[in-house]
């Protein structure tokens, strides 16, 4: 439990400034989900450009980390405020919560994302795979990020932290946005749509172990 708890401080600290690359406004929590959802995906990308030249092991994973190392150096107002502390904080609960009460066997997983998962930790990118067998083709981009969670600060378990904290950026964007709205006494289109999706994600999407592939889609399509 405390590893897990530790695990999904270090993740949302370590992937959110990949995003200050693209998004490096104040560091208010709207901005700072914000970051945290740019940074899954320069993540990804980054993984699959190494993953033409290399496997995504541990190594080459770790060396990775170097990129958020040094952001975190040069911005220490940003992320060594207490505004990225709660930020890391709520980030962190969703995560935990979320993995924690997760305990529904999946035989997708098994069956299509960890197979590929694997081969993305132990082989450079190999084309045609799916002529081998049809379950590689059922994957997304989100399995790179997924292995770039393999490290050595994460190890093997880290590639379950990937979704969740697509889950927890996004839920947390949504939330401080109608938190917003609701202080301004602001009701627009943009209020009602937020509204009406963390309904939907409140009753839909709630079961971690059922995420797969769909639910981080379908997060990243609703943001």
């Amino acid at each position: 439990m405390f590893e897990l708890i530790f695990f999904s401080i270090l993740s949302v600290i370590i992937v959110t400034p990949f995003g200050f690359i693209l998004f490096n406004q104040s560091n208010n929590t709207i901005n700072l989900s914000n970051q945290l959802i740019y940074g899954i995906i320069i993540i990804s990308f980054i993984a699959l450009l190494i993953n033409f030249f290399f496997p995504l092991n541990s190594s080459s994973n770790t060396l990775i980390l170097i990129l958020p190392l040094f952001i975190l150096l040069k911005n220490l107002k940003i992320y060594f405020s207490l505004n990225f502390l709660r930020f890391v904080v709520f980030n962190s609960l969703i995560i935990f919560l979320l993995v924690a009460k997760s305990n529904i066997y999946r035989p997708d997983a098994i069956l299509y994302h960890l197979p590929y998962t694997d081969i993305l930790n132990n082989e450079k990118i190999i084309f045609g795979l799916s002529n081998l067998h049809f379950r590689f083709a059922h994957i997304s981009i989100i399995q790179y990020f997924s292995a770039f969670f393999n490290n050595f600060i994460f190890g093997s378990k880290g590639i379950v932290l990937s979704i969740a904290i697509i889950a927890s950026a996004t839920i947390i964007n949504f939330l401080s946005h109608a938190i917003n709205y609701f202080k301004l006494k602001r009701f627009n289109f943009h209020s009602f749509y937020i509204f009406f999706i963390l309904i939907f994600i409140s009753y839909k999407m709630n079961r971690y172990g059922e995420y797969g592939n769909d639910a981080p889609t379908h997060f990243l399509f609703f943001f």
